[in-house]
């Protein structure tokens, strides 16, 4: 139950290859959302939304989450042990999400290609938090990039690293966790204390994951200068989402970063790479590929700890 097997990760990332999330299916982060959702009604409506209420909710959700996999788990044991291994498979590749994350950037790219820039900034809407509105084909270009530079660590790199050291729980916790931390973990007046908590915790579970994509990268092309990617990784307001974003902009030799707009108020940023050229579809193009390079190549990593220690 809290160890997965090397066959059992290379089989949910596998699954998750060639079949993506199939919308008509149950599944975690929706299955979270509905618990944070109703989670945040229960809690905010007895006991407020200061801080300690946000940790109270971060408990409930995630203990719920368990609680429930921990049963789902023992009626399967009970039927068999391979109901059981399915079970785990099933939850760490839910978990990750490297098919979903090429096909968004994809819904980006294609209509960048032939020049629908409306289609563009409109596909490029669900990926990213910034204005997309007047967006040019190389700005646009630099937040796809940017976001599939950061899910590589959150939606590939972290569900596999946590299955790997707690097995599906972990993997579950991990995706329950980051779902809490994008529904509740925003500094604005009605989350600034209730999501503090989520926001932090997340940050916790992705500090490692997001310095390892940074190595693959480097590990791959090693010319890339690690020491700036970690001195530029450090300017970022988030203590993670700096490290893949730097990295990926070596990795390009494209600038990433700098000033974007919210809600039509412009809020300045770091710049990676500051010497790179503008991003190209191109580029957005080559992001995928590097982003399926690290899949693979963390995922040997951590198939070869789990041999190692088996």
């Amino acid at each position: 139950m809290w160890r997965i097997e090397t066959l059992q990760l290379l089989a949910a990332l596998g699954a998750d290859g060639l079949l993506g999330d199939p919308r008509a299916l149950p599944h975690l982060a929706r299955g979270a959302g509905w618990l944070c959702r109703t989670g945040e009604l229960l809690v905010g409506g007895l006991i407020g939304r200061g801080v300690w209420a946000g940790a109270v909710f971060w408990l409930g959700v995630c203990g719920a989450a368990l609680g429930g996999y921990a049963a789902v788990w023992a009626v399967c044991a009970w039927l068999g042990a391979p109901w059981a291994w399915l079970l785990e498979v099933g939850v760490v590749y839910q978990a990750v999400a490297a098919r979903d994350l090429a096909r968004h950037a994809e819904a980006v790219l294609v209509p960048l290609e032939r020049g629908d820039l409306d289609e563009a900034r409109f596909r490029l809407s669900w990926i990213v938090g910034r204005d997309t509105g007047g967006l040019d084909g190389p700005e646009m270009s630099r937040a796809a990039i940017e976001s599939v530079a950061e899910s590589i660590s959150d939606g590939i790199v972290a569900p596999l690293f946590w299955a790997a050291l707690l097995g599906a729980p972990g993997a579950l916790l991990y995706r329950v966790s980051n779902t809490l931390d994008s529904m509740v973990g925003h500094r604005t007046e009605r989350y600034e204390k209730f999501g503090k908590v989520s926001a932090r915790i997340d940050d916790l579970l992705n500090w490692v994951p997001a310095r390892l994509v940074a190595l693959c990268i480097c590990a791959v092309r090693p010319s890339i200068p690690f020491a700036r990617i970690r001195a530029e990784a450090g300017r970022h307001t988030s203590p993670n989402a700096g490290w893949p974003e730097a990295a990926m902009a070596y990795a390009l030799g494209v600038r990433l970063g700098g000033v974007n707009r919210y809600d039509g108020v412009p809020i300045p940023g770091p710049e990676f790479n500051p010497a790179g050229r503008p991003a190209t579809s191109a580029d957005l193009a080559a992001s995928v590929r590097w982003m399926w390079c690290v899949t693979f190549l963390a995922a040997a990593g951590f198939a070869a700890a789990l041999l190692a220690s088996a």
